[in-house]
């Protein structure tokens, strides 16, 4: 008998050490779960808080929602960052207030915010959730407390086991009607509270729609005032100021974010760096400031690129035969640089015209001009059937690799989505590949099988193709090499009309005639000679920067064909400096008679086997 009454006094103990709530005395343990909730529960009419404007439908409508005698559980759903969890915050502040909108029903109440992590952090024990989470439901049901749950991103409670054990206990209290909730997510989670229809129904859903411009406009004439007290300076505020951040905000965000969030983000942000590299107590701001800050905050940059049009020309005078595209080209880039239009969508080029014709080297150099990256190549002869599809978004829910967490191609995007795109031979992939760029082209984005929005938005794509060229390269629909614009009737043969029309900008390139081919040779001779590392050979004195007239006659002679376009060309000036090099070592000097004409080094070539 004593052992067994010691062995319930050690259970008591062990109980009480574990589970310090667990107490005799059933006041103490009701006063232990209060002060519990109360410390995870934040009063939101007590932090800072602005007015929310061009809002008072919405709250009608959860007021409503609010004093019902069924279900009066409000669920606000809206794209991220068009102000819902302010809305909460205002309801808030006018309860507070004792605003004449509020219903005598709903007098003297608090909206209390719950962080749902709150719930979970520091439950390791079997029960603490679900202890914690009563509690909760039991301070909201209490007449006394007169409080109103808030929860914001409440999707979360489908993310996970534990979570969802806190949705399975808030279900039944929901419908009893004796808690009021708000409720907040967005237009793509939403699809997660959806799953569970019986969690689902206990809710009325209230749309939050993005405000317009020019309600963003008057909001950030508003806010101006507010942000200048907290830094302690005075911006130069005018309806101007507020229209061009809303502006810039418009054209450089995510594609995620929306107002008025983005255009407040970029005014505090453009400001506290004013603040930070100024120090001066009254600020104006101006469109560079604006555009560099909103360009770092997409990109991570810390200054806006601009078209450097000297340095472009100069990179592009590289490529023979294609001068009258090459000024188109630098024309647009001008034009699309002064940010004239929104970037809703990426500007897109459709290259066409035979191999070898500096379609794709076009590209490369846009890329390491413009934008200063390398640029994102898809070989597009490596998307053939349609099952490829899954390596450009990813598989289906479902399918292999589904949850795989191996890099995509566009993956690059939302870490700078400043990029070029360069969709190499794009007649060769499968006509659903193709398809799948139709939303990029025409929408600026492109949802993979996850759900998730790619931003193209920014971005240059330049689609190549030789189709249609191959046999008109020949003679037929050329002039001398110069390339008739190929028309959309041929272009269907390998696209889908609807997606030759979305590119912005089609263009044809020439043949390479003999004669250019010729001045190509004679450049890729000299920028190889100039990128040599000579000092490991004793004698260069046969080794001439600029060759002679021979010598390239030489090698065009032998490696010249229309077909191949310019192709050819590195391969037969590497060979030829190569074997130069190699005679020199050799110390086979009979082989190459070097003469000085006209004060310049001119080389003949005796031997010369035909590239390719």
């Amino acid at each position: 008998m004593a052992n067994t009454l010691n062995n319930n006094s050690d259970e008591t103990e062990i109980r009480d050490v574990c589970y310090p709530f667990h107490k005799r005395d059933q006041e103490t343990e009701d006063a232990y779960k209060r002060a519990e909730t109360e410390k995870i529960l934040k009063d939101m009419s007590a932090g800072r808080h602005s007015k929310t404007m061009y809002r008072d439908e919405v709250i009608t409508q959860i007021l409503s929602v609010l004093i019902s005698m069924d279900k009066p559980n409000a669920l606000l759903v809206g794209p991220a960052g068009c102000g819902k969890t302010n809305i909460a915050e205002e309801i808030a502040c006018l309860i507070a207030d004792g605003d004449p909108k509020i219903p005598e029903a709903l007098s003297g109440y608090r909206i209390c915010a719950l962080n749902l992590s709150d719930i979970v952090s520091g439950s390791g024990l079997l029960g603490e959730i679900e202890r914690k989470i009563s509690g909760v439901i039991e301070y909201v049901e209490d007449p006394a407390n007169k409080a109103i749950l808030f929860l914001d991103e409440i999707h979360i409670l489908f993310a996970g086991e534990s979570y969802k054990k806190v949705a399975q206990i808030l279900k039944p209290a929901l419908s009893r009607g004796r808690m009021k909730v708000i409720a907040a997510t967005t237009t793509q989670e939403v699809k997660k509270i959806d799953s569970d229809p019986a969690f689902n129904r206990r809710f009325t859903r209230i749309v939050v729609d993005e405000l317009t411009r020019e309600q963003t406009v008057n909001i950030v004439k508003d806010v101006l005032p507010v942000m200048g007290a907290h830094y302690g300076v005075r911006i130069d505020d005018s309806e101007d100021v507020a229209r061009m951040i809303v502006r810039t905000a418009d054209e450089f965000s995510f594609t995620g974010s929306h107002r008025p969030d983005n255009a407040l983000t970029l005014l505090d942000r453009t400001i506290s760096g004013q603040v930070v590299t100024n120090r001066s107590k009254r600020l104006r701001l101006t469109k560079e400031m604006v555009e560099n800050t909103a360009y770092c905050i997409s990109s991570g940059n810390s200054r806006i690129r601009r078209l450097d049009e000297k340095t472009l020309k100069k990179e592009l005078s590289r490529i023979r035969g294609q001068e009258d595209i090459i000024n188109d080209i630098v024309n647009v880039l001008k034009l699309y640089d002064l940010h004239i239009r929104p970037r809703v969508k990426p500007i897109t080029f459709l290259f066409a015209g035979p191999s070898g014709t500096g379609k794709s080297e076009v590209a490369k150099i846009l890329a390491r001009t413009y934008y200063d990256e390398k640029p994102i190549i898809l070989n597009m002869a490596e998307y053939k059937d349609s099952a490829s599809i899954n390596r450009i978004i990813g598989a289906p829910a479902g399918y292999a690799g589904c949850d795989s967490n191996s890099e995509l191609p566009f993956d690059r995007l939302d870490s700078n989505p400043y990029q070029l795109i360069l969709l190499d031979e794009f007649e060769k992939c499968d006509r659903s590949v193709q398809r799948l760029f139709m939303s990029a082209f025409d929408e600026g984005v492109m949802k993979t099988n996850s759900g998730k929005e790619i931003d193209f938005s920014k971005s240059m794509i330049i689609a190549t193709t030789n189709a249609c060229c191959t046999d008109r390269v020949s003679g037929i629909g050329f002039s001398h090499g110069r390339a008739e614009q190929l028309t959309v009737k041929e272009l269907a043969e390998f696209f889908d009309v609807e997606l030759i029309n979305r590119f912005t900008h089609r263009y044809t390139f020439h043949g390479i005639e003999r004669d250019v081919y010729w001045n190509i040779v004679k450049d890729l001779y000299i920028r190889e000679m100039s990128g040599l590392d000579l000092t490991n050979i004793s004698d260069t004195g046969c080794l001439a920067i600029e060759p002679g007239e021979d010598v390239i006659d030489e090698l065009v002679e032998r490696t010249y064909d229309l077909s191949l376009g310019a192709r050819p060309a590195q391969d037969a000036v590497t060979e030829y400096i190569d074997s130069l090099i190699l005679r020199i070592m050799s110390d086979e000097r009979g082989s190459i008679n070097t003469e000085k004409k006209k004060n310049r080094m001119v080389s003949k070539v005796y031997r010369y086997e035909k590239v390719g």
